[in-house]
């Protein structure tokens, strides 16, 4: 928390100078009732005179509450709204640096929870320690301080009891911090199983599984309410052991002030009566108020644990210090390439060599759980070979900055995945720079015109979540556009019509043909028709190629392409 606010040191100190006049008639209102009641008990000839004195000062720093509050508040808000904005900021850069196998065991539920949630409480926990923690630190040492001129005797009373008052906070605050730590758990994965139930909605209302459903959140909702009931007795336990002893503390003090100034042990005034007792309670309430922030001061930190495990993941694409390639043919070479999942018993892709030259179309093949979406994941640099090399144009894919070399790859999948957001923007993403007249011929080349041009707002319509207002085929054409305008080298086509009717794949076909035009594409299909074209044809079976050759030669060697074929219809 400290190194966060450190940037912002200078803000923080003028917010504290501010909050020191705002909060000023708190600590001098008991000295001026002390000196106010002593004019009164024991008046004098300059009486008048000293009565209007103390009410002027008294006037004078309830005029400074404004002005200080509103500064002290304007430096503080610029602190941590930055903070806020700033961890927000590293969180998404850091979601963008995270590998891909990261984000396969990761909800995303829990990680939206992070970047909204957590960072909310960091802000909130950073404004409670700045305000409430200035405000117990300025009263209790300038209390101590008027007492130490006034009283000095009364100080042993202080220096024991504060001691008291933090030994009892501190072993009331453990239990919390487990109690707010499980509760986070739970929030976290309530958060994951409403964000599935939500994304399986259309699915559950075909299957008329909503009663199983509701059953399954229910039961993650029970978890969280458990939790949270232990958390909400652990601080009401905590509270009201904190409350009731302050509470005694402040009127031992009361007793113990007024017994002394009868007994004459200590000279005590009236005055100094009222006043010890008044700066007792404004200290012990000052540690009950502390005290009464742990919750949320906890609530915080484990937040910020939790960000902790986002920012300081080392599972990243290490990419840093790499070689980046501002240019790219398309020619790869697989030597001996082997990759197992973690936890796998077996490799998804096994000694696997392979040579595609620039421009070649390779359609990749074979049953579920052969290997193929492995392969498309190294192709990407998504995983990295646990032996062997992948050479792109002669060179070490392992050696680069794969960052710079997938700004030279297009990929339109089996489902394409459109954002919020306008047409043209889910269009040109990520090729901010191009005009209306290149997203149109982008448009007729992935064959999207003929509805397009009929939409309501055209290239300014909303296309919704996931672009739900589009057909699965006018979504395939959209990414076949995207695709266009990034002019890639390199292509990958991911079962990208097996999800489309017979009208629709042909619109989408004829688009992917010409965008292959001159590109190394690799086509891992499920419909045999969208490869008949292809340059050659792999089989892939347990992570090895069974079968290798072009499509003619796999239909005349008669065996699992040609049984394909078969079942298909297509050859």
């Amino acid at each position: 928390m400290i190194g966060l606010y450190r940037p912002h040191t200078g803000r923080l100190v003028l917010a504290t100078v501010f909050f020191l006049f705002k909060t000023s008639p708190l600590w001098a209102m008991p000295l001026i009732t002390a000196n106010v009641i002593d004019i009164v008990s024991a008046p004098g000839p300059d009486a008048n005179r000293n009565l209007l004195i103390n009410a002027a000062v008294l006037v004078f720093l309830l005029a400074l509450n404004v002005p200080g509050h509103a500064l002290y508040i304007r430096f503080m808000s610029q602190a941590t709204r930055d903070v806020e904005a700033s961890l927000r900021e590293s969180l998404i850069r850091r979601l963008q640096q995270l590998s891909i196998s990261f984000y396969k065991r990761t909800s995303a539920g829990a990680l939206q929870s992070k970047v909204l949630r957590d960072v909310e409480a960091v802000d909130q926990t950073a404004r409670l320690i700045i305000d409430g923690g200035l405000s117990a630190i300025t009263t209790i040492a300038i209390s101590v301080a008027i007492t130490a001129i006034r009283a000095p005797q009364f100080l042993v009373v202080f220096l024991v009891t504060i001691p008291v008052l933090t030994v009892l906070r501190n072993l009331l605050s453990e239990k919390l911090k487990e109690r707010n730590r499980e509760f986070r758990t739970e929030i976290e994965g309530m958060s994951a199983h409403v964000a599935g139930m939500i994304e399986m909605i259309p699915i559950t209302r075909a299957h008329a599984v909503e009663h199983s459903e509701i059953e399954r959140v229910s039961h993650k909702l029970g978890s969280v309410r458990t939790a949270g009931l232990r958390l909400d007795v652990q601080n009401a336990v905590f509270q009201s052991a904190a409350w009731t002893s302050f509470n005694f503390f402040t009127m031992f003090s009361l007793i113990l002030s007024a017994w002394l100034a009868y007994t004459k042990i200590i000279p005590l005034t009236p005055g100094d009566v009222v006043m010890l007792s008044a700066y007792f309670a404004t200290i012990s309430n000052s540690v009950l108020g502390f005290a009464n922030m742990l919750p949320m001061i906890s609530k915080g930190f484990e937040s910020l644990h939790s960000i902790g495990e986002v920012l300081e993941n080392p599972d990243t694409e290490k990419n840093i210090g790499k070689a980046t390639i501002d240019q790219v043919r398309g020619q790869f070479a697989f030597q001996n390439v082997t990759f197992t999942h973690p936890g796998a018993a077996r490799g998804s892709i096994h000694d696997f060599s392979l040579t595609v030259a620039a421009g070649e179309t390779i359609g990749v093949v074979g049953p579920s759980g052969s290997g193929k979406s492995t392969l498309i994941s190294l192709i990407l640099g998504f995983d990295r070979p646990d032996s062997g090399k992948i050479l792109l144009d002669g060179q070490d894919m392992n050696a680069m900055d794969l960052r710079s070399f997938r700004r030279f790859v297009g990929v339109v999948a089996q489902e394409s995945i459109l954002f919020h957001g306008t047409l043209r923007d889910n269009v040109d993403y990520g090729n901010r720079k191009v005009s209306d007249d290149q997203i149109w011929q982008a448009l007729e080349a992935a064959n999207a015109l003929d509805f397009v041009e009929k939409l309501p707002d055209v290239l300014d319509t909303i296309v919704g979540e996931r672009g739900s207002r589009l057909s699965g085929g006018q979504k395939q054409r959209i990414a076949i556009a995207r695709a266009i305008l990034r002019d890639p080298r390199v292509l990958i086509l991911d079962e990208a019509t097996s999800a489309l009717d017979v009208a629709s794949e042909a619109m989408v076909q004829s688009a992917l043909e010409r965008l292959m035009i001159g590109r190394t594409t690799f086509v891992v299909a499920h419909r045999l028709s969208t490869i008949r074209n292809a340059d050659r044809i792999i089989v892939l079976e347990e992570g090895k190629i069974a079968e290798h050759g072009t499509p003619q030669e796999l239909r005349n060697l008669g065996g699992r392409y040609a049984e394909m074929c078969n079942l298909q219809n297509a050859g």
